[in-house]
């Protein structure tokens, strides 16, 4: 049968939902927006767009087969067309003038409870009286809604009506709910499909794995899906802000590999598996539990990344090409300079000369493009004699003039060379009062009080000059809540360590920001918006204050490890890491007179968390451990895992010697310099109060015995061996 056959004698009754145009063949060449098909539709061929239920959501443009999937797909929902006419069901229409009646007479009456109205009499058209749908709510141009509305109006339901009673339900149900009794955790990751995702059911990309508390347990699965995009996709894009990645294609799943997109909407994802019969079997309770969640980049995206990958390497390996060929023929042109000098000359002429020289067999001297930091063999060297002793006043070397050629290119770049006018006004020069995040020892913490925070003191800061890049090139990234840009900080009187120990020292300013999107569904592209200067102010002390803890504890660990190094009799048979956090501090900056109109002298008008710079960049930064586990975030043959698997050492030691109560968590950087911990906390610490910032996942704490994979560093320091235990909570998803 002829498809437009087929589609004319099944579609006469129903019509799919997201069959939306009579339109059925391509008028061009175009690909199937099918992620799993992407199969080529010439022009002529079959093609149907097919829009979701959701209204104003983009649709795809769909081959044939890929439309009878979703023609014969479970979740595809039909209705009653409009051009299926009452009378062909053997019913008659409703008569207005009955309504118009029984309305009158029941109102008329004086009884306070009225004989309730009967629309259609007779038990006529259980789906209800015949309406008329509004434009407003009419499908896309070209839908068979319009068809329909051509036609003296559609008659009956739209989707709209059918979501009525889910969300009246949703909404009683949100009026009577305590917004934080009933939360989960959540553990998003991002990955991609491909030939090495069959046994993990995805490949992570880039240790990119976040997590979210306080989320309502309530939340159905399209609200899952913003989460997690919301959480991941700015990392995703900071692991190579350089490729644009198509979020539209990404595919949410749970830890049995289940598509959140097939489920329906508003109707609870995980709630139900947080409910626990009681003992009495009467009523369930309600236990708060982790999920997984996780963002899978299709292998066709990712084949594309990785090609995308690949030819940016060939391109900069043709570029360091073609810069060794200049190079090489610059030297040329400085190499064809020689002139002839005394053999017992080229004795005198030393390494601190711009170039060096260098002797040959007819007692002429070349000139070597070897700069004034390298050595070059004498003539003495070559003739088999040892060398004279270096004179105090060498005698001067003979003067040659400079090569033509060479010269002539320089002046064409230096004669032509214009003003950068971009980078100059992305220069922001600010007047800062410093103030430097100390490393104490956790005695000093715990005995003086005035220690027991890192605080804004006055008496230890300085007064400086910070000079801010906030030009294209200037910028470092973007993250979930701070921006970051290169900067730097002269201090007036410098300290001896730390940052502004030099002048012009090079740092790395940080600043929180929020997301401003221009609708109120808050998706979609958003612009920065900056914080007013009190929660600007709360958000990086609580920042600096995380970071001065950390220090703190890091120390800690370190004395424990000397102190048993140096007990034992024999060293370990491993070398332990030696790392730090960056050093870091607060710059307040201030108004200068005439700044802003009304403001007054002095006071404090922005402030920035300014952090020592890891150098490397993006390719050096790596993510070890994450808030939500206390194993590596690593596999064993990826870089840096040995560092991790000496952090996850780490914790042991802080947690045994904190008394259970603490330890650092969300280890990144490099494997010199780490930044952006985290200190988690037993839930007694808090008390119910909000410490250490949104990151503290105190579950993670009291699951640290459970979690917690001791090493070769737990054994040989003689650390307490925790012994896991099956947990029945947790679902088991067994891999074919």
């Amino acid at each position: 049968m002829h498809l437009a056959d087929y589609l004319q004698s099944a579609m006469s009754d129903y019509e799919l939902l997201t069959q939306y145009t009579e339109d059925a063949y391509a008028k061009e060449d175009r690909i199937c927006d099918r992620p799993s098909c992407m199969a080529n539709i010439r022009t002529g061929e079959p093609c149907f767009y097919v829009a979701t239920i959701e209204p104003g959501q983009r649709g795809r443009y769909v081959c044939e087969s890929c439309h009878l999937h979703y023609e014969n797909k479970r979740a595809t929902s039909v209705r009653p067309t409009g051009n299926r006419t009452l009378q062909s069901q053997g019913r008659a229409p409703p008569d207005p003038r009955t309504i118009q009646q029984l309305v009158n007479a029941a109102q008329r009456r004086s009884t306070p409870n009225p004989p309730p109205v009967i629309a259609v009499p007779g038990g006529f058209c259980p789906r209800g009286p015949d309406i008329r749908i509004p434009t407003s709510w009419q499908g896309p141009q070209g839908s068979s809604s319009i068809r329909h509305s051509s036609q003296q109006g559609a008659i009956g339901y739209s989707s709209q009506h059918a979501l009525y009673a889910a969300e009246r339900d949703r909404w009683g149900k949100m009026a009577y709910a305590s917004s934080l009794a009933e939360t989960i955790l959540l553990e998003i990751t991002v990955v991609h499909e491909g030939a090495g995702a069959r046994k993990k059911r995805g490949v992570p990309i880039g240790n990119i794995c976040e997590g979210r508390k306080d989320v309502d347990a309530r939340i159905d699965a399209s609200g899952l899906i913003k989460l997690a995009l919301e959480t991941v996709v700015p990392k995703l894009r900071k692991f190579d802000g350089e490729f644009v990645w198509r979020v539209e294609e990404f595919i949410i799943r749970d830890a049995a590999w289940v598509d959140l997109s097939n489920h329906p909407q508003l109707v609870p994802y995980f709630y139900d598996q947080c409910l626990q019969p009681s003992r009495k079997g009467t009523k369930s309770t309600f236990k708060s539990k982790q999920f997984a969640l996780m963002v899978v980049v299709p292998e066709a995206q990712w084949n594309e990344y990785e090609n995308w990958l690949e030819l940016r390497a060939e391109m900069e390996a043709e570029a360091i090409r073609t810069s060794c060929t200049q190079s090489s023929e610059h030297a040329t042109a400085y190499t064809a300079v020689s002139f002839n000098v005394p053999s017992s000359a080229t004795t005198s002429l030393t390494e601190n000369e711009l170039f060096l020289p260098s002797v040959t067999t007819n007692n002429s001297v070349t000139v070597s493009t070897k700069r004034a930091h390298q050595r070059a063999e004498s003539s003495s060297s070559l003739s088999g004699t040892s060398s004279p002793p270096r004179k105090k006043n060498p005698p001067p070397t003979a003067f040659h003039s400079p090569d033509r050629d060479l010269l002539k290119e320089v002046l064409k770049i230096g004669g032509g060379a214009n003003l950068n006018v971009k980078q100059v006004f992305g220069l922001h020069s600010e007047s800062v009062q410093f103030h430097p995040i100390p490393t104490r020892d956790i005695t000093d913490l715990l005995l003086h009080k005035q220690h027991h925070s890192f605080s804004v003191d006055t008496a230890e800061s300085s007064i400086g000059q910070l000079t801010i890049d906030t030009s294209t090139d200037g910028f470092i990234g973007i993250g979930g809540f701070k921006t970051a840009n290169t900067g730097w900080l002269t201090l007036t009187a410098p300290p001896k360590t730390g940052l502004g120990s030099v002048a012009r020292h090079k740092v790395v300013v940080k600043r929180p920001f929020e997301k401003v999107f221009p609708t109120a569904m808050k998706v979609g592209a958003y612009k920065v918006g900056r914080y007013s200067l009190v929660d600007e102010l709360q958000k990086l002390f609580r920042e600096a204050n995380v970071l001065y803890w950390s220090k703190s504890l890091l120390k800690l660990t370190y004395d424990f490890i000397d102190r048993s190094i140096a007990s034992s009799p024999e060293p370990p048979p491993f070398a332990v890491p030696r790392v730090r956090f960056v050093e870091a501090g607060l710059a307040l900056c201030h108004h200068q007179g005439g700044s802003k109109p009304g403001a007054k002298t002095g006071s404090t008008r922005a402030v920035f968390l300014l952090e020592e710079l890891i150098e490397g960049g993006d390719d050096m930064f790596v993510k070890f451990i994450h808030n939500m586990d206390a194993n590596p975030l690593l596999d064993e043959l990826d870089y840096g895992y040995d560092m991790a698997e000496f952090f996850v050492f780490t914790q042991h030691v802080q947690y045994v010697k904190t008394g259970k109560l603490a330890f650092i968590s969300d280890y990144q950087g490099s494997t010199v310099l780490l930044t952006d911990p985290q200190v988690l906390t037993h839930p007694s610490v808090s008390d119910g109060c909000d410490i250490f910032g949104e990151g503290n996942i105190e579950a993670s704490v009291s699951k640290f015995e459970d979690q917690h994979a001791c090493n070769e560093y737990c054994g040989w320091f003689g650390l307490e061996t925790f012994v896991k235990e099956a947990n029945d909570d947790e679902a088991l998803v067994v891999e074919n």
